[in-house]
C-alpha cells in the first residue's frame, strides 16, 4: 500500500481546468472543499492531515483566478491509498 499527499487546491485546480464543478464555490457549506472532504475521507478512506496549507498559486483573493468561483488561496490536504487515485478522479469527473 503507498499513500500519497493530496490537496483540495489541486483537486480543485483540476476540476476548473476540466470544465467540472463550474458553478460550485471553493469555501461554503456545500462547496467543493466539504465535497472534496466528504468524497477523500468518508468514501475513499482517507485521511485529512492538514487544514488551511497555502497554495502554491498566487494566493490573495484579487490576485488572478484566485476567487471563490476560482483557485483557493488555501486548502485542506490529505493523505490517500494511490490505489484509490482512480475512484477519487472518476468521482470528480462526474461533478
Amino acid at each position: 500500500m503507498t499513500t500519497i499527499k493530496i490537496g483540495a487546491d489541486e483537486l480543485i485546480l483540476w476540476l476548473r481546468k476540466n470544465g467540472k464543478a463550474i458553478n460550485i464555490p471553493n469555501d461554503e457549506i456545500q462547496g467543493l472543499g466539504i465535497k472534496i472532504h466528504e468524497l477523500i475521507v468518508n468514501k475513499l478512506g482517507g485521511e485529512k492531515v492538514e487544514d488551511n496549507k497555502p497554495s502554491y498559486w498566487a494566493n490573495f483573493i484579487g490576485d488572478k483566478n484566485v476567487d471563490k468561483f476560482g483557485l483557493p488561496k488555501s486548502s485542506a490536504q490529505y493523505k490517500i491509498d494511490s490505489s484509490q487515485l482512480e475512484n477519487l478522479f472518476l468521482e470528480l469527473d462526474n461533478w
